[in-house]
């Protein structure tokens, strides 16, 4: 996700300017024609196989059941999405586009098409006096969609990571019209949209700065208590004043289940919100960045949960609450901050999503770069939080959340999943077979990925795919798909192992 304060990105550690640029296939560590390239080198493999990558800050996808469809955010259409030249020769827009997808029987999709754009774009938009942010993109509609969710009536939430608006904000499209739902401080981003099976938002505020209003000085995670998804509302109106540097609603009131910084209810460690422990247990830092959320209900009504959401720093790390509903609001019980000591840490957990078999899907954004010089200082954060030399191929997976179903320990089971490929991974979405997923391949000249598990339930192994777009007079992308490879978590984890790191 983009970074709007630049020293607050390198401050954290979570800006990657490299992210996503291409590499010479001889600068690369790992060979191209190695059998497990597809997985480790997935970018530079789909590219050698004649897939498209020339995509742009491929953000958040939606999954709508209702309507069988998908949707993808491309947050911003440059690069060489609108260089006019290779398969994508898009009119330029900074502030971006949403794309649909139509599914077929078999969960495929051979068609993207722009349904919400961003825009129009006003370079010469003046600074804002108070905040000294630019309101190039119209206030009116969308810029630079970043998050998505589809709820059960097929309404498509979206959420924006901009410096092109003030304030930030969450938009609720039917189709037809675009309602702005809720704003958040100047300098703060929303992450974390999800709709819970009963139809409560929730979202988080993301790296606000130290002006804003009291809680919203620090990251929150939070729900909106007294709305619900289809009901009518009257937007919220665009922040002035004071109002820049507060979170507003449209319509019920957004409660904060956690803030960074303060203790974990009945952690077992003592732990806070945010907090990052190097594998020997001492403080590396606290992270202002919460991002997607992953709400897996225990109970038949979903009045009790449990609620992960990832934090994307790095080392990244994902809090744990379970929570359970007390009359209008909810109450937070205990919680965790999870483990990644088993899987040699994780990095810049970005947004996420819900398996259909209720457990969590992480996700690792920016992976390190692989070039033969200069790996060592991109990957130096994790060699401090390991205390050795860390493997740039030891990130860039989607990673599953599993709360233990033997109960043989209160700790979360990690699954890191080699076998989706190594991408900067935004999110991934299980479809309703089990088996098929698309991700979101965060970064420029990125490729569209798709995975089909062997098994229903099981994404230790499957076939991995990436896509050959041929665009249309209409602006919409055709694909074709390119099966890249098929493999399974232990062989390419071994692979990741045997790697020379010179």
């Amino acid at each position: 996700m983009v970074r709007k304060l630049t020293v607050l990105a390198l401050a954290t550690g979570t800006c990657c300017l490299s992210a996503g640029a291409a590499l010479a296939a001889d600068d690369l560590l790992f060979t191209l024609n190695d059998p497990m390239a597809a997985f480790l080198e997935t970018r530079a493999y789909a590219k050698k196989m004649g897939a498209t990558a020339e995509f742009n800050k491929m953000e958040g996808v939606a999954y709508d059941k209702k309507n069988n469809k998908i949707y993808i955010a491309m947050s911003s259409i440059e690069k060489s999405m609108s260089d006019g030249q290779g398969d994508i020769k898009i009119a330029e827009n900074p502030c971006g586009i949403v794309y649909e997808a139509k599914l077929d029987a078999s969960f495929n999709i051979t068609n993207l098409k722009p349904v919400v754009i961003g825009g129009p774009y006003d370079k010469g938009a003046k600074s804002s006096v108070v905040s000294g942010f630019k309101d190039r993109c119209d206030v009116n509609n969308i810029a630079n969609p970043d998050g998505l969710f589809a709820d059960q009536h097929g309404n498509l939430w979206i959420s924006e990571d901009t410096s092109n608006h003030t304030n930030n904000a969450l938009w609720r499209w039917d189709g037809k019209k675009l309602e702005r739902f809720a704003t958040v401080p100047t300098g703060a981003e929303i992450t974390g949209i999800i709709v819970t099976p009963n139809d409560d938002v929730m979202f988080n505020v993301q790296h606000p700065t130290a002006m804003s209003k009291f809680p919203y000085n620090r990251g929150t995670v939070g729900i909106v208590n007294g709305f619900k998804t289809n009901d009518k509302f009257s937007e919220v109106g665009v922040p002035k004043g004071d109002d820049i540097y507060d979170t507003k609603v449209a319509k019920g009131s957004y409660q904060i289940l956690a803030r960074v910084g303060e203790p974990i209810p009945n952690d077992l460690y003592g732990q806070r919100f945010g907090q990052v422990n190097r594998t020997d247990g001492t403080l590396m830092e606290m992270c202002n960045h919460p991002d997607g959320n992953m709400f897996l209900p225990i109970t038949a009504k979903g009045d009790e949960a449990y609620l992960y959401t990832n934090y994307e720093c790095r080392p990244g790390n994902v809090g744990k609450i379970y929570m359970k509903r007390n009359g209008e609001k909810w109450d937070v019980l205990d919680g965790e901050n999870v483990s990644f000591a088993s899987v040699k840490g994780t990095w810049n957990n970005c947004n996420a999503s819900v398996t259909p078999w209720n457990t969590g899907l992480s996700s690792e954004e920016y992976e390190p770069v692989s070039a033969k010089s200069g790996w060592q200082k991109n990957v130096a954060q994790m060699s401090d939080y390991l205390g050795k030399q860390a493997s740039p191929y030891d990130y860039g997976y989607p990673i599953e959340l599993i709360p233990d179903p033997k109960g043989e320990s209160a700790k979360t089971l990690v699954v890191k999943h080699y076998a989706m490929g190594r991408l900067s991974y935004e999110m991934s979405v299980v479809m309703n077979d089990k088996k098929t997923v698309y991700s979101g391949d965060d970064g420029s000249d990125v490729i569209l990925a798709k995975f089909v598990a062997d098994k229903e339930g099981d994404l230790s192994a499957g076939t991995l795919y990436a896509g050959k777009i041929a665009q249309k007079a209409d602006a919409s992308l055709d694909i074709t798909w390119i099966e890249l490879g098929r493999s399974n978590n232990g062989d390419i984890y071994e692979a990741v192992k045997a790697v020379a790191l010179k």
